[in-house]
């Protein structure tokens, strides 16, 4: 199994049929039927499920296909990183976030990289805090900056990028400033993480979360907070980031630093850092030019 046939199969995966595929590859199409019957026995698993009306992926299937697209994202970024070995004055730097950091911190970060290192190609891959951990562990991307809480890892090295209060928002009025006793008397809209780390809370100090809504994404949080279905809560920076796009949502402050969060910048101690990334990771760790 080498990198071409993986990126045929990737083609053949997101293609309707195998004459659709073998056009995209400007091939025939039975030799693009053979090598998808060799790699299936390569394999010892049927692939995609094929006849006059199925062409699907078997689960088999999905799994190689998932598999194949971080192989071959790792091969093109390693011939492109020997092309400028050491020189951090071009490659790619591939980067897992959150989505509210890609929008946020993530934005004024790479202002000041992408001044310094005009020829880096920057690859944002976004994802919950589970996934964007897994693309760096694995080796798809070099880094990755992420929200706590979060479940760290002896192997991580971290930087504290910033630190940020709570906000809750509602469409109803609010007072400036709120506590857990206020907090727990309203219907909230959750991220699953701070839903988990809100109802630790709650167990410690004898209240009952009510959190009828939990989702992924703050985004999706604040889109139904203006719907009127309950308040939510977000870092600080977030709600900046929003309100700056015209949310109108009632904010207040929340007293409780417990629930307080920083974003970190994580990479692998056991992996060298593309001259890319290293030079990433110095720009965080230095600090911004004054206006």
């Amino acid at each position: 199994m080498d990198i071409n046939t993986l990126k045929n199969f990737i083609v053949l995966a997101e293609s309707e049929s195998v004459s659709q595929a073998a056009r995209k590859l400007y091939m025939a199409q039975s030799a693009l039927s053979n090598r998808l019957r060799a790699l299936e026995k390569e394999c010892g698993a049927l692939l995609i499920e094929r006849d006059y009306h199925n062409f699907r992926l078997t689960e088999s299937g999905r799994v190689l296909y998932e598999r194949a697209l971080k192989i071959v994202e790792l091969a093109d970024a390693a011939v492109n990183d020997v092309h400028v070995a050491d020189t951090g004055e071009g490659g790619t730097l591939n980067i897992a976030v959150t989505p509210s950091l890609a929008t946020g911190i993530l934005r004024d970060i790479l202002r000041r990289y992408r001044s310094q290192h005009p020829a880096v190609t920057v690859r944002i891959y976004e994802g919950s805090t589970p996934s964007v951990l897994d693309r760096m562990e694995d080796g798809s991307c070099d880094i990755a900056l992420v929200r706590t809480p979060y479940t760290r890892n002896q192997t991580y090295e971290t930087m504290v990028v910033d630190d940020d209060r709570m906000v809750i928002l509602s469409a109803q009025k609010l007072d400036q400033n709120m506590g857990y006793d206020d907090l727990f008397a309203l219907p909230l809209i959750l991220t699953h993480r701070y839903t988990a780390m809100l109802t630790r809370i709650a167990e410690r100090i004898g209240r009952t979360l009510d959190a009828p809504v939990q989702c992924e994404e703050i985004a999706t949080c604040i889109s139904l907070a203006e719907a009127g279905l309950g308040a939510t809560m977000i870092p600080y920076s977030t709600f900046e980031n929003h309100r700056r796009h015209g949310l109108r949502l009632n904010h207040a402050l929340l007293e409780e630093e417990e629930c307080n969060t920083a974003c970190e910048l994580l990479r692998m101690k056991t992996r060298r850092l593309s001259a890319a990334a290293r030079a990433f990771w110095e720009t965080i760790s230095s600090p911004a030019p004054s206006l």
